[in-house]
């Protein structure tokens, strides 16, 4: 009896064990080696993506940087273009032209400044030789004689120009034509003299004594 029963117990030990090494089974040396390839193969794949979208990022900023150093390029060869030489002369550097730029600026507002004062002062002076003197006397030679053009204003007393061809006839002239116009706030007299071969005057002389002839009225 007793060894039929220690038998028995032999044999469910040993079921049991069976058992526990089936529901833990061991891996090998294989299963080991396909785990760690598995896992760098993973690593790997994910490494080679970060490195994919990294230069995909350098990429970007290469052409956006490209881009702006052309963009800036044109920019600086376009003030370079509106500057005189005299004021990028011997200078090479950007930050030269950029200076001068500046420079440039100033001295052109000074002159726009200078020449707006002068351009009122010759306003004024305009104006006022306007009042004081309304008749504008013009002599044109030509070569058979001479032009007198004689400009009044609308709003000024007329011209006496009876003695104006009366003076012409006492200096022995020869008046071909005489034609009187209205224009833009004025009238205007175009007288016509022709000269002999044997007369000699003085336009310079003439044209003053019709200016200070309305004197005279």
């Amino acid at each position: 009896m007793f060894p039929s029963s220690s038998g028995t117990i032999f044999f469910e030990q040993e079921k049991l064990l069976e058992d526990l090494l089936a529901d833990c089974p061991i891996s090998d040396g294989n299963n080991d080696n396909n785990t760690e390839k598995g896992v760098k193969k993973r690593s790997r794949k994910i490494e080679e993506r970060n490195n994919g979208s990294s230069d995909s990022k350098k990429t970007a900023h290469r052409f956006t940087e490209k881009q702006r150093r052309q963009e800036m390029a044109a920019l600086y060869a376009s003030l370079r273009s509106l500057l005189p030489p005299e004021y990028i002369k011997g200078k090479r550097a950007i930050s030269d032209h950029m200076h001068q730029a500046v420079n440039y600026i100033t001295d052109m507002k000074k002159k726009m400044k200078e020449m707006k004062l002068r351009r009122n002062s010759l306003g004024v002076e305009t104006s006022n030789a306007t009042d004081s003197s309304p008749y504008c006397v013009k002599i044109n030679p030509f070569t058979d004689g001479f032009e007198i053009l004689i400009s009044i204003s609308l709003n000024k007393e007329c011209f006496p120009l009876s003695m104006v061809l009366s003076d012409l006839l006492n200096r022995q002239l020869d008046v071909i034509n005489c034609v009187s116009t209205r224009g833009d706030g004025c009238y205007l007299h175009k007288i016509h003299v022709e000269l002999n071969d044997s007369a000699s005057i003085d336009l310079s002389e003439l044209q003053d004594g019709l200016m200070n002839m309305h004197k005279l009225v």
